[in-house]
């Protein structure tokens, strides 16, 4: 037996070794792909794409520059905004789709850059965006999505320990000032600016202010191109000075052009400063620098003239990958090396010194004349911009190809024909072979970069496309059956080319610090072997002995238990500290709850906080109907308090009359569409259900449709995906008294039944792995997000900036004509605990903490300092019509809270979710019908009530009422709030 058992381990060693060896793709050497065979590759997808992109890469291969014009300012004209002259020449304040309109005389034809005199004084903390057309034509794609930099500086340097100890990040002030730049794409694809061509004689600039955000534009000036010396035109000879090694610590910068680049604490006993036990900050963090265009300055002080050498201090966080860094002095690339220069990989958590040399290890020197300067270090990714283009080339081609083979095939595909697809589309092997042969190319020009190219993850992406793409051209004949594996499914080739244009796009340094020198001999940082063993022992004895994370529980303060991370809660403790404890007296202890069950222990431990915040919505009821939390009614003031919240907001916090937390935060469903792809299918935004399935059939015609929130996540579906058609068609989820369920009533049948045929009747996709990746690919250019999803869009599919927007949530029809938008949605609570013997403080802190004012600031502070996914979505309305969201967005997601309503909740109303989420599943996957559903569920929930019911004592076995149990919804909120406004 063991011997078989030997034999068979052998056996499937050798299987697993050989399946993997055939997966293993390695990169094809450049020899092997002729000039010819790329060059063809190209022009069969290019020949066959209609709509092809035509970018600014494009553009530069038809550039011929001349260096001998001059610089021209252009005069601004005209303007649909008003015209103002506090300004060293006139200017314009250009909002939302205005224009500002400049005219200039060319004395000679050619290609200019364009620099912009700026300056904005609203309180976006994004950067504005602009259109830029000369003479009424966009000379390249880029040239729609101009990006405009906002300019930052640290509150201070002196930076506040919190009360564990640790160094708190400063906020980022907005410098307001008029400014010069150099006009860039979003994307920022190359390290000089973006040219533009003007021909002899009058040309006319517009700029179109595409953000919501106001802008003030002052004159542009046509630069003239200047060529860039290299290192040996650069360096002359050799000045002696005084030798000297000075250092620049990486969080001592001068300004930045992004609020998100942020400070962090690496635990490294080599760098500047450090600490074993407090948290010190101590280096630029590469995850929030890690973006094309982001730039830190600094200001050294060169006390003799002379040349000097930089040397930099950092890691690089990608691991697998080079990354690249544009180093400027004095605003200016002082020799063309200094593009995109290349900081090779760190091993992991391993810090390393980079001077800059050529390939021969030759420092470079640089001259610095005695006095201050300025070194700006840009992160770009301009070597493999190129690599990134073809990828979007062959990712574009498959899509169109996909829905030609979808227009051929229908959205079914016969598994059981006899598919010879190449006598339909005899070009199929044909473009098969042009994706293989360009993605070769593009790992073979990328391997430069990966010093381990069999290991890279970053090229593991196009690896795996390659190998699904081997195994589609066995067969281009039954390409139609392993249509996922092209572009639809999970892993295919479409996806993985997604996902190396992100890979390729990330330029992770984190960066401690960097040299200006000239000694001989560089010291470089290292921490010895004896200040690394003291360093461990104080960390390690620090972790037996420190319980300074740990909440804890002082009879002289409100404590405050959080369930949020502690960069949240660095910045609430920071308010709390410098407004609310001077106005009130009252102090507050703000501590990190790390796991909410761990507040249902404390509860019944009597160990509990006086106040818990971050809590999910479902929780809240669970205390207040066992007595652990405090009725918030009880305070004279809270419905004039609660009328700066969505009512729908409160009504899972209701236990018949008495509300037991209040909304911290909220969430919002709307319609986010692609305006590309509704453009070319000739379509508008659906405003209620009956637009949108008079779409449906145009959409799905071409392989597209439209996004239901229920096809995401696990089987079980929740209140906020099975229930909002139930109160768009005027039903209810629960009689009167709570003892039943009525979704079996006319109107909450109706609603459901309209829900389910959406996926049977119509067709909507009834899994989606991740509508992120399905929006971004075209696949299903229009649905319904939450707030987390238009995030995720928003901050990581940069290539659709301006291609998309929001619209409101899709409604019912009445009968009157009007719409009912109602959809099912919540944030977080904050609640009073029962055992606190604090409550008017607690509720002063409430109060304080819930207020417009510090909502505001509070949002303002964690955006400006942790980055544009951290977004705050207050549950005080009045707050977030203040949120740093652009205001297109934000108008959008106002008008939707109006209509938020939640599902009120009973001790049994766990079992109605899951229902509900039966009804659809069976409905759905079964073809079962609607009503024969609910009637089957209808016996469970009740029962389930019933027994709910009894066990909280609310009636007693035999039926009989105990305890009054009322339904209180959304009206009962409303009527409540206005009464206390009268």
């Amino acid at each position: 037996m063991k011997k078989l058992i030997v034999i068979g381990i052998v056996v499937l060693s050798i299987v697993l070794i050989i399946f993997f060896s055939r997966r293993k793709v390695t990169y094809v050497p450049k020899g092997e792909l002729t000039d010819t065979m790329v060059d063809n590759a190209f022009n069969t997808l290019n020949d066959s794409l209609i709509d092809k992109r035509y970018t600014y890469i494009d553009f530069l291969k038809t550039v011929d520059l001349d260096y001998n014009l001059n610089d021209i300012t252009a005069t601004l004209t005209n303007s649909n905004s008003e015209i103002t002259d506090d300004y060293p020449s006139n200017h314009v304040l250009i909002d939302f789709n205005q224009h500002a309109i400049y005219e200039v005389n060319v004395d000679k034809a050619g290609y200019y850059y364009l620099k912009l005199d700026y300056i904005t004084d609203s309180d976006s903390l994004n950067d504005i965006v602009l259109s830029l057309s000369v003479n009424g034509e966009y000379q390249y794609d880029e040239s729609q999505i101009i990006n405009i930099p906002l300019r930052w500086e640290d509150s201070t340097k002196d930076f506040v320990k919190d009360s564990y100890g640790d160094e708190t990040l400063p906020t980022s002030v907005k410098i307001k000032e008029w400014t010069s730049l150099f006009l860039y794409n979003n994307t920022y694809d190359t390290v000089e600016p973006l040219l533009f061509y003007f021909d002899e004689g009058v040309n006319t600039i517009d700029l179109e202010n595409i953000s919501s955000d106001t802008l003030r534009v002052g004159s542009i000036k046509l630069i003239a191109p200047k060529d860039i010396p290299t290192y040996d035109e650069y360096f002359i000879n050799k000045i002696a000075s005084k030798k000297s090694q000075n250092y620049v610590n990486a969080i001592d910068y001068l300004e930045k052009n992004s609020s998100y680049i942020r400070m962090n604490y690496a635990n490294e006993p080599s760098l500047t400063p450090y600490d074993a036990v407090d948290r010190v900050l101590n280096v630029i963090d590469g995850a929030s620098w890690d973006k094309a265009g982001q730039q830190l300055t600094y200001e050294i002080n060169v006390k003799e003239t002379g040349n000097y050498k930089l040397a930099f201090y950092y890691q690089n966080t990608k691991n697998d990958f080079n990354v690249f860094r544009t180093i400027r002095i004095d605003d200016e690339i002082p020799f063309a090396e200094m593009k995109s220069y290349e900081f090779p990989v760190t091993k992991s958590n391993k810090w390393k010194t980079e001077i800059l040399s050529d390939k021969n290890n030759q420092p470079y020197e640089f001259f610095l004349t005695e006095g201050k300067h300025k070194i700006s270090i840009t992160a770009d990714y301009e070597p493999v911009s190129e690599s990134i283009r073809n990828i979007q080339l062959v990712l574009d081609h498959i899509n169109k190809f996909s829905l030609d083979i979808i227009k051929i095939t229908g959205k079914e595909v016969d598994k059981n024909r006899t598919w010879k697809f190449t006598r339909t589309v005899p070009e199929t092997d044909l473009y098969l072979e042009s994706y293989e042969i360009i993605i070769k190319d593009i790992i073979s020009d990328l391997v430069e970069y990966a010093p381990n190219e069999e290991k890279s993850a970053t090229l593991s992406y196009l690896q795996k496309a390659l190998y699904t793409l081997n195994k589609l051209r066995e067969n281009p004949d039954k390409l139609p059956l392993y249509l996922e594996d092209l572009s639809t499914g999970t892993g295919s080739i479409a996806q993985m080319l997604g996902d190396s244009i992100n890979m390729l796009r990330d330029q992770p340094l984190t960066l401690d610090g960097f040299y200006f020198y000239n000694v001989d001999k560089f010291d470089a940082p290292k921490a010895n072997f004896f200040k690394r063993i003291w360093s461990s022992i104080k960390s390690f004895t620090s972790s037996f002995t420190s319980d300074k994370y740990s909440p804890k529980i002082d009879p002289e303060i409100v404590d405050i238990w959080v369930n949020k991370p502690i960069t949240y809660v660095d910045i609430m403790q920071k308010l709390a500290d410098s407004t609310f404890t001077p106005e009130t007296g009252i102090k507050v202890k703000i501590s990190v709850m790390p796991d909410v069950n761990r507040l249902i222990l404390a509860s019944a431990a009597k160990e509990a906080p006086d106040v818990a915040l971050g809590l999910p919505s479902y929780m809240p009821y669970d205390f207040a109907i066992r007595n652990a939390s405090y009725d918030l009614t009880q305070f004279e003031d809270f419905w004039s308090v609660a009328g700066n919240f969505a009512p729908g907001a409160f009504v899972p916090y209701v236990l018949n009359d008495s509300v037991y937390a209040i909304p911290e935060s909220l969430d919002f469903n709307a319609i986010i569409y692609r305006k590309d792809t509704l453009k070319a299918l000739n379509l508008e935004v659906p405003d209620n259900w009956d637009e949108v399935i008079e779409i449906l059939p145009e959409l799905q015609r071409y392989g597209m449709n439209f996004y239901h929130p229920i096809a995401s996540g696990s089987g079980t579906k929740w209140f906020y995906q099975t229930s909002p058609f139930i109160y768009q068609h005027n039903g209810t989820i629960y009689s009167e008294d709570g003892l039943k369920t009525t979704i079996d009533s006319p109107n909450s049948s109706a609603g459901l039944t309209f829900l389910n045929s959406l996926f049977t009747t119509y067709s909507l996709p009834e899994q989606v792995q991740s509508f992120y990746n399905s929006f971004r690919y075209n696949e299903l250019p229009i649905g319904i997000v939450d707030f987390t999803t238009y995030l995720q869009i928003k901050n990581a599919a940069p290539e659709l900036t301006g291609q998309w927007a929001l619209s409101d949530n899709p409604g019912t029809l009445q009968e009157d004509g009007s719409i009912n938008r109602s959809y099912i949605a919540n944030g977080t609570a904050g609640i009073i605990m029962r055992t606190s013997d604090k409550e008017e403080e607690s509720w002063e802190f409430l109060k304080w903490w819930m207020s417009k004012e510090i909502q505001t600031n509070f949002a303002y502070t964690l955006q400006s300092t942790y980055g544009p996914e951290f977004v705050w979505l207050s549950g005080n309305v009045e707050a977030v019509k203040e949120a740093p969201i652009e205001k297109k967005d934000k108008d959008v997601i106002i008008r939707q809270i109006e209509w938020l309503v939640d599902v009120p909740r009973t001790p049994g109303q766990y079992m109605l979710e899951r229902g509900l989420s039966d009804i659809w599943n069976t409905a759905v996957f079964e073809g079962t019908a609607t009503r024969v559903a609910i009637d089957r569920q209808i016996i469970i929930i009740n029962r389930e009530i019933t027994r709910k019911m009894i066990e909280f004592g609310f009636i007693d076995e035999k039926g009989n009422v105990l305890k009054t149990y009322i339904i209180r919804d959304v009206d009962w909120v409303k009527k409540q709030m206005d009464e206390a406004r009268k």
